[in-house]
């Protein structure tokens, strides 16, 4: 019956399809034009202003966003999507201010240990970040709506126009990281504007005769479920940025910039099959369960919607094999199709850099199972001690071991986090059949 279902959704798929792999495109024809016209060292100091403008625009908002994408079919059933749009408005202010201020501290700290180079690389990633991040917020209400292809078009947009734009300004200028983040500020603006007016006109079109008092108990309450969704991810989405970079830092701090910029080519090629892998069956296979699930009310939804999960885990897992035994046979034409000679020297580590990330990812897609049953904050430890072992295991390996001992270090910290999400999902399923996880359901949901 499942499968049968899936098929219904051909069209709405084919637009996530198109979507993730345009991104995943995108990302690899942005190395191929950059490793061209930086050399390894400011490639690498890219590749750390990058790990800002997640921290920042991933990190910060994106947990913010997890909650507008949770709530919006909620808000949706209970015929008050009125009241969900004013609340997502303030909430993006709320976030704006709190980045800007993460940005003066980062701004601050980097001029007096690092210098105005420095400054300017933490001050031009923030700013994209901050728009990134709203930029985010406003695709997770698409996302939830399910209008896949604006959300689409968009994300595909913004992930071709970046590297050109900062290929452009580089070409124009001075082959420096500084303007390549111009070029992404730039490019980011543009893309917000457009993605800012289509969220206006939404709102316009399903909320014209609504007024919403910010006092009112409605706006209240749906302001304290919402973040009351949505801290746990804040609380550990800090550490998750830690695991995620901290392989760049460490070779940063022992090896320089140059050992930062190579290693970073062969990082993205593991990551980013699997942030498409993962990204796709996330964005198509996420919103389904939670609209099938509602408010966790009958036991026979929220089982229906376990299955699409489970389905969805399953195909990644095929996926994450296929792509290593690729990685196994090919790492070194592949490093060269995406870059070019001068960052081909650890593409050996490919295969193995790909499964401690595939694991990691893993544990990603298994705390969909937390997400739907409204306990984020079960996954606050494993976050928090998992990242620690990633920082721990990556700084004290790749002192003595170089970018070898930062795959070790990531993989064993992978293999804890999927183990440990794996035992959470297990738990909550054997939770629900004991018991109804909307025991303690409030009007929008227990959390």
């Amino acid at each position: 019956m499942l499968h049968r279902r899936i098929l219904k959704l051909t069209p709405e798929a084919l637009w996530v399809f198109t979507e993730q792999t345009g991104v995943a495109i995108a990302a690899f024809v942005g190395i191929k034009l950059l490793t061209h016209v930086l050399d390894t060292s400011e490639f690498g100091r890219l590749a750390l202003a990058n790990t800002i403008v997640m921290l920042i625009g991933t990190s910060s908002f994106g947990p913010l966003g997890q909650g507008l994408l949770r709530f919006w079919a909620i808000s949706k059933e209970h015929g008050e999507l009125h009241t969900f749009y004013r609340v997502s408005n303030r909430i993006a202010i709320y976030a704006v201010i709190a980045s800007l201020l993460l940005a003066v501290i980062f701004s601050c700290s980097i001029s007096i240990v690092k210098g105005f180079d420095w400054t300017m690389l933490v001050m031009l990633s923030s700013g994209v970040g901050i728009i990134t991040g709203l930029f985010g917020l406003k695709v997770s209400v698409f996302t939830a709506a399910r209008q896949r292809r604006r959300t689409a078009l968009l994300r595909v947009s913004n992930s071709f126009l970046r590297p050109l734009c900062a290929l452009l300004l580089i070409v124009l200028t001075v082959p420096l990281a500084n303007m390549a983040l111009v070029g992404y500020l730039v490019t980011i603006v543009i893309v917000f504007v457009i993605a800012r007016g289509l969220y206006n006109r939404e709102t316009l079109k399903k909320c014209s005769s609504s007024r919403v008092d910010v006092r009112s108990a409605s706006f209240q309450s749906l302001r304290k479920e919402i973040w009351k969704y949505a801290w746990p991810f804040l609380a550990w989405a800090g550490f998750g940025w830690i695991h995620l970079s901290c392989d760049k830092w460490s070779l940063q701090a022992f090896h320089g910039a140059k050992v930062v910029g190579a290693f970073a080519v062969v990082s993205s090629l593991s990551i980013y099959p699997l942030v498409f892998g993962s990204g796709f069956l996330t964005t198509l296979f996420t919103p389904i369960a939670f609209q099938r699930a509602g408010d966790l009310s009958q036991s026979q939804s929220v089982s229906s919607a376990n299955k699409t999960l489970l389905l969805m885990t399953g195909i990644y897992i095929v996926g994450a094999v296929i792509i290593i035994s690729v990685f196994s046979l090919l790492h070194q034409p592949l490093v060269l199709l995406v870059s070019n000679e001068r960052f081909v020297q650890y593409s050996y580590l490919l295969p193995w850099l790909t499964l401690a990330w595939a694991l990691f990812y893993l544990g990603q897609l298994l705390i969909c199972w937390g997400l739907l049953a409204k306990q984020a904050r079960s996954y606050i430890l494993p976050k928090l001690v998992c990242s620690m072992v990633a920082f721990l295991g990556t700084f004290s390996l790749s002192a003595s071991m170089g970018p070898m001992g930062i795959v070790l270090g990531l993989g064993i910290a992978g293999a804890i986090y999927a183990v440990w999400c794996g035992m959470i999902a297990l738990k909550l399923l054997r939770t629900r059949r004991k018991s109804p996880w909307s025991a303690n359901s409030i009007r929008y949901g227990a959390s």
